[in-house]
């Protein structure tokens, strides 16, 4: 009996131990494994967490759940896996995500080919009425919530806290979405 009871008493510590080692990485509950991504700012576009071991914090925008399910999201959720957004429904609210390619926040896009994304998206459209996305504006669209004019972006647009150099890599990863 009594090695019943220290066997039991040794798994039970073990499953505590094993409950409580804590998490090291910043993945967001998506188990992305090493070279998941072949970049950071891939990484941050479609996992919400950086290489770089700094967390990339939801620091407000849509209120907690509804849209943004509580910042548990990350880009690639609204605006796509090519960064060309469209229109989202979630909890029977619709949402309308630009595109955010970095020829067309730059205003570099030589085609006409995004104008009806660009009126599904109405005022939230980067290109249109707010003028061009450099990365300063880029940092106040993420960050502040503001196109580059200073007007602010549509309310379903989340506010992150990360990094300039995080920043810098998504926005390098836009600059190859096509």
């Amino acid at each position: 009996m009594k090695t019943l009871w220290l066997a039991m008493t040794v798994l039970a510590l073990l499953l505590l131990e094993a409950c409580s080692i804590p998490r090291t990485d910043n993945r967001t509950g998506t188990a992305w494994g090493p070279g998941s991504f072949e970049s950071n700012g891939e990484r941050i576009y479609f996992a919400g967490s950086s290489e770089r071991d700094v967390r990339i914090t939801y620091s407000g925008g849509p209120n907690s759940g509804g849209m943004m399910m509580g910042g548990r999201l990350a880009c690639a959720s609204c605006h796509g896996p090519d960064a060309s957004g469209g229109r989202h429904v979630m909890h029977m609210n619709t949402m309308d995500a630009p595109d955010i390619r970095w020829d067309t926040l730059s205003g570099e896009s030589e085609s006409d080919e995004h104008s009806s994304e660009d009126e599904l998206a109405g005022e939230d459209s980067a290109t249109m009425n707010h003028g061009e996305y450099g990365f300063d504006a880029f940092r106040s669209a993420v960050v502040d919530g503001e196109h580059p004019d200073g007007e602010a972006l549509h309310s379903d647009m989340p506010r992150w806290r990360m990094t300039d150099a995080d920043l810098r890599d998504v926005a390098e990863f836009l600059k190859g979405a096509d």
